[in-house]
């Protein structure tokens, strides 16, 4: 196995063998990302998978591989054969947590990436996107057009500062913390669409000069990611969201986009989840609803993950 200096053909490779969730997450652009942030970011190419890891900082001077939809390979077999290679590789890691795309053997730990998520097919027939909808859904979109709600699909440095104070808002209302706006910046800088790099891009609904809704959306691989999204505690009645969402079903299908991944719902049967208010307007616009591994932990040194899960018990 050997490590990958240079992008070359990296993005073509996980565009062949990702699946239609998550495959950004792989992107040599992503990668990018996260080294911005000050991570050390390494890419491997084993005979028949490659992978992407980011590495990540532990009490202690310690350290753990985290790897986002990934291995991706030829075959089952071979993202398998590749995370027992990275253990015997990186001995310096304590474990490495993965969100695979198929099953690997590890300890269930806390989700990283969405297990659950919900794929609209797009299709360039809007009458065939809006049969699929829930009444509801149906009514509020028309409602909003019927409110002049305007919709900007790419709204450039005006998007971004709307963007950030929506998202700083929702977060302090729902008690979440953040991403820092360097990050937001950085995924705009880098995935920006020139060649083979997936694109980045903030959508905005507004009224006047009101900014009621705003996306952070992700165009790559045939799939466009409603990666996040944050509205106004006002206006609500307004029901901007809905409309901003079906703007951008209808847009996808004239950008070679043919699903549309919401990027996370609550489980199946799963009661008081704390996603369960926005799993019901998700679920309202329609879609397959997708099921990929959960996160798990690979032990590399038995000691040292001890150590750590003990630490995270006594906090």
């Amino acid at each position: 196995m050997k490590t990958i200096q240079e992008k070359g053909d990296w993005n073509l490779y996980v565009m062949e063998h990702a699946p239609r969730s998550g495959a950004f997450l792989q992107s040599w652009e992503w990668g990018t990302v996260k080294q911005l942030q000050g991570m050390v970011v390494d890419r491997y190419q084993g005979n028949e998978a490659r992978c992407q890891l980011v590495t990540m900082s532990l009490p202690f001077k310690k350290q753990y591989g985290y790897i986002g939809r990934g291995p991706l390979g030829i075959s089952h077999e071979a993202e398998r054969d590749m995370i027992t290679r990275l253990k015997q590789l990186r001995e310096q890691d304590a474990f490495l947590r993965v969100d695979a795309c198929r099953s690997i053997v590890g300890k269930p730990t806390k989700e990283v990436q969405p297990a659950q998520t919900l794929l609209t097919h797009v299709y360039a027939d809007d009458q065939a996107l809006l049969a699929g909808m829930h009444t509801k859904t149906r009514y509020n979109i028309r409602l909003a057009e019927r409110k002049d709600v305007e919709i900007v699909l790419d709204a450039g440095e005006e998007g971004f500062e709307a963007f950030m104070t929506l998202t700083e808002a929702t977060y302090k209302r729902h008690k979440i913390r953040s991403h820092t706006q360097s990050h937001y910046r950085a995924i705009l800088d880098y995935l920006n669409g020139e060649g083979d790099a997936p694109r980045a891009f903030i959508a905005i609904a507004k009224q006047g000069t009101d900014v009621l809704a705003a996306n952070l959306m992700i165009d790559w691989n045939g799939t466009r990611t409603y990666l996040h999204g944050a509205s106004s505690d006002t206006n609500k009645q307004l029901m901007a969201p809905y409309l901003l969402h079906w703007k951008l079903l209808q847009n996808a299908s004239f950008k070679e986009i043919f699903a549309y991944d919401w990027w996370g719902i609550a489980p199946e049967g799963v009661k008081n989840h704390p996603w369960e208010g926005v799993t019901r307007f998700k679920k309202g616009f329609g879609g397959e609803m997708v099921t990929m591994p959960s996160t798990v932990d690979v032990v590399v040194n038995p000691l040292w993950y001890g150590v750590y899960t003990l630490v995270k018990r006594l906090r």
